[in-house]
């Protein structure tokens, strides 16, 4: 019978301070309510709660390939006009020129003509297909480009006399400015449908607009081809200053086909019935702003690059972090708790890593890795893994004084007294009481891996996806490169984003200090 009470009441005494899952649940809800007390508190739970919501609506809504687009399929980008502030300067007063594209599966309207008509100084003949897009300028400032874009173009041949033929294309851009006046901006030449498709894209020539320019300004040809655009959506004053021309402009596409010894007839039914011909074309003046965030010198929409970088910034906080917490956590008790080899192994190690600089291995590092043929993922997990290895260390030292300390205590004693495991001792008496300090110190190493992340691409150390610190290295090349420092649009915004990021982190730590030391409470 004695045995029977030594053992109940040496289960009970295991059981003591187990706490259940309500118990769990509500002391984490009083946790939470002593950090939502404190100003800095909700201040980081509502500045954290707006970064991972804006990473799952990036992740949510960026295609799968979006890392290609941005870093190696600089064309994607090419409609877009580059080194422009976003859209909304015009709402301080800033003259904008909108950004206008606009895409034609079909032409708005569509003639034949067996004999050459003469249309604004060009002669058309053979099937003719019209697109037009209307511009309005109300600002006196000036759009970046015109140009054509020939999304999809169908090469074939019709039947004519001597047999199978492919029709030639020619293709007229024309500007009609607001005062009348009808400018010829592309240098028109008969081309294969099969060149038409290579070539893409149709561009303002500035020597031809220059030309028709000088003669209707009454201007120096040299002045008029070195100020084509300018001259082309203004007026000059004299032959240094031109003035915006505001009003409405059409800018108007006509594609003409024409084939040796085949009715134009035949080549219009060809066409329509989508046996060849233009089936897709996109009309682009590019304006002198451009969506929310502006573009770089790469005509990329920043605003995509910033928005992805809300999810990679966590990934690389959290994992960085909860590594590095995590190890330097399990090594600390270790070597606290069982000490001898194990801990002069573990302090050892800890003191090789702390002596070796980690700026320059990771400058070595991250060169290393861009001559390497491998996925931009992959040297930025790579680069994780070395802020990983050196960044356990601290936590480690910490934690082994904290377990030595608790070690010494008596219920420590009294546990191995009644045969407590040393897995129950860590777990249930020493893990609990170092896990509010490890949550604090996680919290403030998130920011600490986001600004290292960002502080190598400034110098140079790319891993290819779109972060805040590469979007803001981008930006110092440009500048380095002889770019204008008035890109602000390109620099405040990542440099914004990875401060508020780092205050998030920072004030729920601050908050959470008072919970793991109530000393640090204010009366």
């Amino acid at each position: 019978m004695d045995i029977m009470v030594d053992s109940k009441a040496t289960k009970k005494v295991k059981n003591a301070g187990q706490p259940s899952l309500s118990e769990r649940l509500r002391g984490a809800r009083e946790i939470f309510g002593e950090v939502w007390k404190q100003a800095m508190g909700k201040a980081g739970f509502i500045l954290i709660t707006f970064i991972v919501v804006m990473s799952i609506y990036a992740i949510v809504t960026m295609p799968p390939n979006f890392v290609n687009i941005w870093s190696f399929n600089i064309k994607y980008w090419e409609d877009n006009p580059a080194v422009v502030p976003p859209a909304w300067v015009s709402l301080f007063g800033e003259p904008v020129a909108p950004h206008m594209a606009k895409e034609f599966k079909e032409p708005v309207e569509s003639s034949v003509y067996l004999r050459p008509v003469e249309y604004y100084g060009v002669k058309l003949m053979g099937y003719v297909q019209r697109y037009q897009l209307n511009y309005v300028l109300n600002d006196p400032a000036f759009p970046k480009d015109v140009l054509v874009r020939f999304v999809e173009v169908k090469a074939g041949n019709v039947t004519g006399r001597a047999g199978p033929v492919e029709p030639s294309v020619t293709v007229y851009v024309l500007v009609h400015r607001p005062d009348g006046h009808v400018i010829l901006v592309n240098k028109p030449e008969p081309l294969k449908l099969s060149d038409l498709a290579a070539r893409g894209v149709e561009r303002l020539d500035a020597a031809v607009v220059g030309q028709q320019l000088s003669k209707l300004f009454n201007i120096p040809l040299e002045v008029a081809q070195s100020r084509a655009l300018l001259l082309l959506f203004g007026e000059p004053q004299g032959n240094e200053t031109v003035n915006p021309l505001t009003g409405t402009y059409t800018v108007e596409v006509i594609i003409t086909y024409l084939a040796r010894g085949v009715n134009p007839a035949v080549i219009q039914n060809a066409v329509e019935n989508g046996e060849l011909g233009v089936r897709d074309l996109k009309i682009i003046v590019k304006g002198s702003a451009y969506g929310r965030m502006g573009t770089d010198s790469y005509g990329r929409d920043l605003y995509l690059g910033l928005l992805y970088g809300f999810p990679v910034a966590l990934l690389i906080g959290f994992f960085a972090a909860v590594s590095s917490v995590v190890i330097g956590l399990v090594a600390g008790i270790v070597s606290g708790y069982y000490g001898g080899i194990i801990d002069d192994i573990i302090q050892r190690t800890v003191d090789v890593l702390g002596n070796i600089p980690l700026l320059p291995v990771l400058v070595l590092l991250g060169v290393t890795l861009q001559e390497l043929d491998v996925s931009p993922w992959t040297r930025l997990f790579v680069i994780i893994g070395f802020l990983v290895i050196f960044g356990w260390g601290g936590m480690a030292i910490i934690v082994r004084s904290m377990t030595l300390s608790i070690k010494s205590e008596p219920y420590i004693d009294a546990a191995k007294a009644i045969g407590a495991s040393d897995r129950r001792i860590i777990f249930k008496h020493i893990l609990p009481q170092i896990v509010p300090y490890a949550m604090a110190n996680l919290v403030f190493s998130v920011p600490g891996a986001i600004l290292v992340e960002a502080g190598l691409s400034v110098l140079g150390i790319r891993h290819g996806l779109p972060t805040w610190g590469s979007i803001l290295a981008d930006a110092r090349d440009y500048i380095g490169a002889g770019g204008s420092y008035g890109v602000w649009w390109w620099i405040l915004p990542p440099g914004i984003l990875i401060g508020i990021t780092s205050l998030a982190f920072v004030f729920l730590g601050l908050a959470l200090e008072t919970v793991v030391e109530p000393r640090l409470k204010r009366r």
